[in-house]
């Protein structure tokens, strides 16, 4: 991204974000009248000041400066969770307003005596009201970013094929996605432990890891190797890349930099002890019946990266034997998967994080995710083949999550 670029970025964000400090202000003067100078002074400071650390994390992430940057990804979290409050004010005042404005008609003829005072009660009370309840999703999104990133979910689940290898029946696999390492600070050093240990309690047969184990650079990694080997399984650990690993989303100063970074970030799967699958695939046997593990490299719709082959992937296996795809992206299963003839029984993608924040009960599945994937998480299928879409691991943006917890997914297959 170019100066011009991050500089308007900025500026719309910023006036976006003052916008509704206009009514805010007036409604601080209000809720606090018995002392609204030091009220409105305290929140103007703090306001700015969390606008400043946010651009600067954001301008650190374009510029390569990924130790700083992470610690700057708490100040941008407060800071959409504060963006996301305001508007909420900014709505029930501006509404309020709008209804004063008429209602004083109605008021000023007739009743010109009692406009005032009743006037001036109502209006504090909206004012200290407003401010109520956009403290509420501000509290949401604070716990988003505290704990609900840590709260590892298990996801299980069954799929019955009628054509799935009998010794391949019970057989179990593990899917892991959207990692983000960037995103996590050594802190979390505990937590990300005890995630690598629940895998591990799992006991699958194979484990899958779907894309995005960095968010741009392959030195994100750096303290973490000894942890994540941990992962391991008897068939193995097998795993793709993500539009993030291509390092698209910082600037370089030349074109051999990213490409040099990107044969890092590949390099990260070996030493992981990870099976890095590039447009290939590989056979697991089993009582001498044989699946196969079809990877692609990713292939998103819009301008996401669209690298990935099938076709390619897919040489020397039969299209009649059992097939499990690694595909980042969903968008791609609609888009290309589908359209072949014979496509793979099940397919594994991440990319959506479920948006990190929605609704998932039993009666009701909602985010904002799903106004942009027809796939965002869970399970899917259309007549005999499947797609399961992995919520993720780790955050990008918004460094937490709401509603839709980070996931670690067991599938049994079965033979129908």
């Amino acid at each position: 991204m170019d100066v011009q670029a991050i500089i308007t970025r900025l500026t719309v964000t910023g006036i976006a974000y003052f916008v509704s400090d206009i009514f805010i202000h007036f409604a601080i003067k209000k809720a606090f009248y018995n002392n609204p100078k030091k009220a409105i002074r305290n929140y103007w400071i703090g306001n700015i000041t969390l606008f400043i650390l946010a651009s600067l994390g954001f301008v650190l992430l374009q510029y390569m400066q990924p130790t700083l940057a992470r610690i700057n990804l708490w100040f941008f979290g407060i800071f959409i969770s504060l963006l996301f409050s305001k508007m909420v004010v900014l709505i029930i005042l501006f509404g309020e307003t709008l209804i004063r404005f008429f209602g004083s008609l109605f008021v000023i003829r007739k009743r010109k005596n009692q406009q005032q005072p009743f006037m001036l009660s109502r209006r504090t009370f909206i004012a200290r009201m407003s401010l109520l309840i956009g403290a509420i999703p501000f509290a949401g999104f604070a716990y988003g970013i505290f704990k609900g990133r840590y709260n590892f979910t298990i996801h299980k689940l069954e799929i019955a094929y009628d054509d799935l290898p009998e010794a391949f029946d019970g057989f179990t696999l593990t899917q892991l996605s959207d990692l983000h390492i960037g995103s996590w600070n050594k802190s979390a050093e505990n937590e990300l432990e005890y995630l690598v240990q629940t895998v591990q309690e799992l006991k699958s047969d194979v484990v899958f890891f779907t894309g995005d184990i960095v968010n741009s650079r392959a030195d994100e990694m750096d303290g973490w190797f000894d942890t994540f080997k941990k992962i391991t399984a008897p068939f193995g650990v097998f795993s793709i890349l993500g539009n993030h690993d291509y390092g698209d989303y910082i600037k370089w100063k030349t074109p051999a930099d990213r490409e040099e970074n990107l044969k890092n970030v590949k390099n990260i799967h070996p030493q992981l002890g990870f099976n890095l699958l590039l447009n290939e695939n590989v056979a697991l046997e089993k009582n001498g019946e044989k699946i196969y593990v079809i990877g692609v490299e990713n292939w998103g719709k819009g301008d996401f990266p669209k690298i990935g082959d099938l076709d390619i992937a897919s040489k020397g296996v039969d299209d009649q034997s059992f097939r499990i795809l690694l595909s980042h992206d969903p968008s791609h299963w609609d888009a290309k998967v589908l359209e072949k003839s014979n496509p793979p029984q099940l397919t594994l993608s991440g990319h959506t994080h479920g948006f990190q924040m929605g609704i998932e009960t039993p009666a009701i599945r909602f985010s904002p995710s799903q106004f942009i994937y027809d796939q965002w998480a869970g399970l899917y299928q259309k007549n005999n083949v499947a797609i399961y879409v992995n919520r993720g691991l780790g955050t990008v943006g918004y460094p937490g999550r709401i509603g839709i917890w980070p996931e670690i997914t067991q599938i049994t297959l079965r033979k129908k």
